[in-house]
């Protein structure tokens, strides 16, 4: 197993999920197919030789009627006088016979020898038939033409025993070419036996191989996650071989860089905004979501299932990517829609049976900017405070639509909704700029404040619920375009 994993590293197919994926299933196909095309391809080439020394038995045997019948009836005309010598058709019949001969010893079969005898002893039968006509046209008496028919019946006789003993030839071959084919067949079938036993060893090892790869470099990315959790923004992991988790631990190392950065750059002029936006950034690699997320790696990596391992780390990796943005504060509709996309991704893995969810995004828009970091946090709250809480669960509806010169940002639930007192006391502590008391809290007030000091407005989101009918938080700021204005 090492030596194969040297050799596909050397090529650079282990480097990354899908490349250890790929490289599993080239090896499993040359296991089955290798053997089988080796032996399906014996078979044939000993079923052709089987079938050649039948067709070859068959044209010999066809030779038999050409003498036995026919020529020594002729021959038996000629002699009682029924057909004149000059007139038999027995030089036609010895020409067919020997042409037909001369054939099948071109083949260079295992009767080759047998066949080669009976041509010299078709040469003797024609002499001996030559001779017949010679006596009669010098005026034999009868007896003496029935001696040399005689003669010819015998040299006949011993033609036919020579394409007799050609068939037991052929006989003999076909038996050997049978007992080869029965050999080969004997022994595809142990070689396919062995090979399933190897196969199924190799494609266990593979499975364990795939989870190690995965599972170390997950339990790193998730002890660096809980010590950046913790405050200890220095720590750093080391990036793994494989791709996709490299570029996963590369974004969180980025990450807690640009977080302790950021706590270097604290000024007291700028201290609500920066700790808002820090805060903001450590609230998308909190342990809970880490961990949730990591765990539904494992286990779909335990469950074979690959291709879902691959998306779930991409759509990581595409939601970190897009938090860090390159450390700008502005990011454009189509990464938005990206980073809810990646986020809704992980999300369903998780909640697959509670959880749909549509946007809709004006293409107009395409060209605009967006603060990053202020649809997310509405969509968890949507989920983990509306749909968790109703049975069945539900919806989320995100949509981004322009109002001429205003840009209208909308994410609806239909899940468990809040009482009057609850809207009441979530909507007063907005306005006080305080978080609601609750986990609901923080993401809308982290969001309110964040719009209101980067759009420098006075109103941030605005939010309607009815117990049992969902939720919708909207907020409404100025479309930016792609040039800042």
């Amino acid at each position: 197993m090492d030596r194969m994993e040297a050799f596909f590293r050397r090529f650079g197919v282990l480097h990354s999920l899908h490349g250890r994926i790929r490289a599993a299933q080239i090896t499993l196909l040359a296991l089955m197919l290798i053997p089988a095309v080796v032996s399906i391809s014996m078979m044939v080439v000993f079923s052709s030789q089987y079938h050649a020394v039948i067709l070859h038995m068959e044209r010999v045997t066809s030779l038999r009627p050409l003498i036995q019948d026919r020529l020594l009836a002729v021959t038996s005309d000629i002699v009682v006088g029924r057909t004149p010598f000059d007139q038999g058709s027995q030089y036609e019949l010895l020409d067919a016979a020997q042409a037909q001969l001369n054939a099948l010893i071109a083949e260079n079969t295992g009767s080759r020898f047998e066949l080669v005898v009976a041509g010299r002893t078709l040469g003797t039968l024609r002499r001996n038939v030559e001779l017949l006509g010679e006596q009669m046209r010098g005026g034999s008496s009868v007896d003496e033409d029935m001696r040399q028919a005689e003669e010819i019946r015998s040299v006949a006789s011993l033609f036919l025993e020579m394409l007799q003993d050609s068939i037991y030839a052929d006989i003999r071959s076909a038996v050997s070419a049978s007992h080869q084919m029965q050999q080969v067949i004997f022994t595809t079938l142990f070689i396919e036996i062995g090979l399933l036993m190897v196969t199924l060893t190799f494609a266990v090892i593979s499975q364990r191989s795939l989870s190690r790869t995965i599972r170390a470099p997950i339990d790193r990315l998730k002890l660096l996650a809980s010590r950046i959790a913790a405050g200890e923004l220095r720590e750093r992991a080391e990036p793994p071989a494989v791709d996709e988790l490299k570029e996963l631990t590369q974004s969180l190392n980025t990450m807690a860089e640009k977080l302790e950065q950021l706590i270097r750059e604290n000024t007291q002029e700028q201290q609500n905004l920066k700790k808002s936006e820090l805060r903001a950034l450590q609230a998308q690699i909190t342990p809970h979501f880490l961990y949730n997320t990591l765990d539904a790696i494992i286990w779909l990596a335990e469950s074979k299932r690959t291709a879902e391992v691959v998306q779930v780390t991409g759509a990581l990796s595409d939601f970190f990517r897009t938090s860090l943005s390159g450390g700008k504060d502005w990011i454009t509709i189509p990464q938005e829609r990206e980073h809810l996309l990646g986020y809704l991704t992980i999300l369903q893995v998780r909640y697959r049976d509670i959880l749909k969810y549509e946007i809709a995004i004006e293409e107009e828009l395409n060209d605009c900017q967006i603060l990053k970091l202020l649809i997310q946090p509405l969509v968890e709250n949507a989920l983990y405070h509306g749909i968790k809480n109703k049975r069945g669960g539900g919806l989320i509806r995100v949509s981004i639509t322009r109002e001429g010169a205003m840009m209208l940002a909308t994410v609806r639930d239909n899940g468990a909704g809040m009482d009057a007192q609850r809207l009441a006391q979530v909507r007063r502590a907005l306005a006080q700029a305080d978080p609601p008391a609750g986990d609901a809290g923080y993401g809308l007030s982290s969001v309110d404040k964040r719009i209101k000091l980067y759009y420098n407005q006075n109103e941030g989101v605005t939010i309607d619920s009815e117990p049992g009918q969902g939720t919708t938080v909207r907020f409404l700021v100025p479309v930016k375009g792609m040039n800042g204005a």
